[in-house]
């Protein structure tokens, strides 16, 4: 019986959460006049047309903001990976205090971070630009990539880094050839984190870029308001039909990422809880 009312909670709980989806996809194929008409209605007949302008309108920034979600991600996983093996697997001076400092920094708020992000952006002529953009966001996602790089590597056994050593490896070699094939799942699970955080991420873009040639996914979204061409005489007025598809639209990479992902994210996250 308590089986039967755990399962049950959670299949109403997983409905509800399906409520906001469904409605998302039923406002994206109606538009104003139906959607204030009658807001619960189901959208018949479809509106599909309303679908090719998010996909004239939102191709391009959702093709640049995979562009930038890939280099950063490429880059903290490069520094990550090795800070986290350096951490694990290296004696050097004053390796814990750094260790507690990279700890300690994953408590400042990244709010705090957004006005000295600001001038030393000005300083260093990386603002209207992607790569300037990921120089950033590399930056803030080593912290938590370190922590769970290195904790994971700390918990692998010395022998077979040993091993490699014995046989004539180097540090890299073993970071290649041993670290990163197990660590696998973790570098899967980073990388998800980061590409939803990058690819969501809205106010650092609007600080650095101005130009808008060069509108993130995000900021695309957030100036969209089209209209269906009202007919002569009545005011203009956006069709939110047509803003909720661009919305609908924009969420078909982040589909793809779980859908193809979810299972390494998940066994990342359980390698890390055990394991750490």
């Amino acid at each position: 019986m308590k089986s039967a009312v755990s399962y049950g909670t959670l299949v109403v709980l997983l409905l509800l959460s399906f409520i906001p989806i469904f409605m998302m996809i039923s406002m994206s194929l109606r538009d104003s006049l139906m959607i204030y008409g009658d807001f619960w209605s189901l959208p018949w007949p479809p509106k599909w047309e309303n679908y090719s302008f998010a996909l004239i309108d939102l191709t391009v920034p959702i093709l640049r903001t995979i562009y930038l979600c890939v280099i950063s991600i490429v880059g903290i996983m490069i520094f990550a990976t090795l800070s986290g093996y350096a951490f694990a697997r290296l004696t050097f001076v004053g390796r814990n205090m750094l260790f507690f400092i990279v700890v300690l920094m994953m408590t400042v708020p990244g709010v705090l971070l957004l006005t000295p992000n600001f001038i030393l952006a000005d300083f260093l002529h990386l603002k209207n630009s992607l790569e300037g953009l990921a120089v950033f966001y590399i930056g803030g996602g080593q912290l938590f990539a370190i922590f769970l790089l290195s904790t994971f590597f700390q918990s692998q056994p010395e022998e077979m880094f040993e091993a490699a050593r014995m046989e004539g490896a180097s540090e890299f070699r073993c970071v290649w050839a041993i670290a990163i094939p197990l660590a696998r799942p973790i570098l899967i699970t980073i990388g998800i984190m980061n590409f939803l955080s990058i690819y969501n991420d809205l106010i650092w873009p609007i600080l650095l870029i101005s130009t808008p040639n060069l509108q993130t996914i995000s900021m695309a979204l957030a100036n969209y308001a089209p209209n269906a061409g009202n007919a002569v005489g009545q005011m203009s007025r956006p069709d939110l039909g047509i803003i909720t598809s661009g919305y609908a639209f924009a969420s078909i990479p982040l589909l793809f990422l779980f859908t193809f992902g979810m299972r390494y994210f998940i066994e990342g996250l359980t390698s890390g809880s055990v394991k750490a």
